[in-house]
């Protein structure tokens, strides 16, 4: 199967990536399908390109949404509730995973998609679909090579790029630079296919991008989950493994995953208390992942009422008919013990 985290980029950034990262021969199978479906998106995203700088510029929302928290902390299940609520624009499958073909010939981009978007996430049973929300981090990994989210197709370097990608140097003026012009104009893009409409946008790995963010948008809200340790290590554990399995082009021992692992959580944890002060009080909700799942619906009303949002009641029947449809969930269990 060809790496779905790869498909929708362009030729030239796949090159880029391989000449950086390099393939293992045993995966050199998987690059014919890759190289041959990036050729077929390099015009359609040069050709989106020039019509974007010919476009006058869009109505970007001043404020909009973060949902940040290291991952498997409940993330994606408010993304998705969330989302319900059609006052908000949010990115889709379609539109990380085919990021540079956000207007033009959208209909061979749900075709690509569509061949290889599985029913659920590989990691748990979350169901996926085109149109579903998804993180931005993955739009980033398929326009830029400025993404922690490589590792997943070159799991060697995941160290290295986690500690060059999410956590961004300050004094790396040039990666800065480069980072936030190249998120902004994704961000402008989508705000483009919405209408102007305020943006709701789930990424773990912003986390600890809170300063850049709150650079571009000072008035931006933000949502932090966090959950127990506990369940959290074991559980990101268990997503990378799934992540690399289906979309890695190296060979990987993954022995040293619980280090690495533990390494960003702690890193990812302290990364948010350092630079909450750049939220402004008033901007910044923190939630937790029990009371979250125990009571969603509490919860998302607490959101409405701390952020002024409004619309709560217009929504309320898709946000408990959405609870209803995942009542039946079952999370993974997992033992206390972090370091097997």
């Amino acid at each position: 199967m060809t790496p779905q985290a790869l498909t929708g980029s362009s030729l030239i950034l796949v090159l880029r990536l391989l000449a950086k990262y390099s393939a293992d021969k045993q995966y050199w199978p998987k690059l014919p399908a890759l190289l041959l479906f990036n050729a077929i998106m390099t015009p359609i995203c040069l050709l989106e390109n020039v019509l974007f700088f010919f476009l006058p510029k869009p109505k970007i929302h001043s404020e909009p949404i973060f949902i940040i928290g290291h991952w498997r902390s409940g993330t994606t299940y408010l993304h998705y509730l969330l989302a319900k609520d059609k006052q908000f624009g949010y990115c889709s499958n379609l539109d990380v995973f085919v990021p540079g073909a956000l207007i033009i010939n959208r209909w061979l981009s749900r075709k690509i998609v569509g061949w290889h978007l599985p029913e659920t996430r590989p990691m748990d049973t979350v169901k996926l679909a085109i149109d579903y929300p998804q993180e931005d981090e993955f739009a980033m990994m398929h326009l830029t090579p400025n993404s922690f989210y490589h590792c997943f197709v070159f799991p060697r370097q995941l160290e290295k790029l986690f500690f060059r990608y999410a956590i961004i140097d300050p004094r790396n003026s040039s990666l800065v630079n480069t980072w936030t012009r190249g998120y902004y104009r994704y961000i402008a893009r989508l705000s483009r296919r919405h209408h102007g409409r305020r943006l709701l946008l789930k990424n773990p790995v912003n986390t600890t991008r809170i300063k850049y963010l709150s650079s571009m948008f000072p008035n931006a809200k933000f949502i932090y989950l966090r959950r127990n340790p506990v369940e959290v290590i074991p559980s990101t554990i268990r997503m990378l493994k799934s992540m690399i399995n289906l979309n890695t082009l190296q060979t990987f021992e993954d022995t040293q995953l619980t280090k690495q692992v533990n390494l960003m959580h702690t890193t990812v944890l302290a990364e948010f208390e350092k630079q909450r002060k750049f939220i402004n009080q008033n901007n910044l909700l923190e939630i937790d992942y029990v009371e979250f799942i125990t009571a969603p619906l509490a919860t998302i009303r607490k959101i409405y009422i701390a952020f002024e949002l409004g619309g709560f009641e217009t929504s309320v029947r898709d946000f408990q008919h959405f609870i209803e449809e995942q009542k039946d969930y079952k999370p993974h269990t997992y033992s206390p013990i972090l370091d097997k």
